[in-house]
């Protein structure tokens, strides 16, 4: 059993190591080979708090630059180099050019590490890191903008742009139309995905009663809108989504939809 403890033991050394030697290395590239071809001046650097002239030296672009330093200051924590990548004007091109100075694990080496050194911490009674803290479930129809802070990925900027979002469409009736948030990656969405629920129905109009002007709605486009009016001055009250589907500039998909935000109640 000691022996299988000595074995573990020598992996992790290893390990560490292979990063020492490798972060040694780009420690030695800062000072002695940075790099001078198009005016650049290449360096190490941590994207997570570069400002905009250092990520310029080092080879990026304006365009992903700055969008680097707004997604930051919105709260997103870049954890390895391929995160990068997602930034917006971020080209397979550059990133090639830039990876050799990010002073971020990459991803493979992260995920290798964090394994060696969980074995190694159950197996010796070593204390482990803190964890992250556990996301709670939330009915993302009440949600506030601090439950939404608690998704990785999701800062001040995203979570006001969901419930936007949600106000504008009179609530969720699907988790999956947060996917529909402006710029709402993807990555951040799949761990929405994992703590949102719909308990809480959406808002629904009385198509009946409603009054042009009181219906303001982003579920469907004006000509489809003034068509419903149409209908509805011509033919009566609409008694359930059947009739929706006697309106022709309504396809299947749209029915759908506003299925879930009217209400079909008939005045008596």
């Amino acid at each position: 059993m000691l022996s299988e403890y000595d074995n573990l033991d020598s992996t992790l050394k290893q390990l560490k190591a292979k990063k020492k030697s490798a972060f040694q290395s780009q420690k030695l590239s800062k000072k002695t080979f940075k790099t001078q071809k198009a005016g650049l001046n290449q360096a190490l650097f941590n994207p997570n708090k570069a400002n905009l002239d250092e990520l310029l030296e080092n080879g990026i672009p304006s365009y992903p630059a700055k969008n680097l330093i707004n997604f930051r200051n919105k709260g997103k924590v870049y954890r390895n180099k391929e995160e990068l990548l997602s930034v917006y004007g971020m080209t397979e091109k550059i990133y090639k050019l830039i990876e050799p100075y990010i002073d971020l694990p990459s991803k493979e080496d992260e995920t290798i590490y964090s394994t060696f050194e969980r074995v190694y911490e159950d197996t010796h009674g070593v204390k482990k890191k803190s964890k992250e803290p556990e996301v709670v479930p939330f009915d993302l129809n009440l949600a506030t903008k601090e439950d939404l802070m608690q998704v990785r990925g999701i800062g001040v900027f995203f979570s006001g742009k969901v419930i936007q979002l949600r106000q504008d469409l009179g609530g969720f009736y699907k988790v999956e139309q947060a996917k529909d948030t402006w710029k709402l990656p993807d990555s951040t969405y799949q761990e929405l995905l994992k703590v949102a629920f719909i308990q809480t129905e959406p808002k629904k109009v009385k198509i009946n009663y409603i009054k042009w002007e009181d219906w303001k709605t982003r579920l469907i486009k004006y000509n489809q809108k003034r068509a419903i009016f149409a209908y509805r001055k011509q033919h009566g009250f609409f008694k359930d989504p059947s009739d929706l589907e006697k309106i022709k500039i309504l396809d299947k998909a749209d029915i759908e939809i506003l299925s879930h935000y009217i209400d079909f109640d008939i005045p008596e």
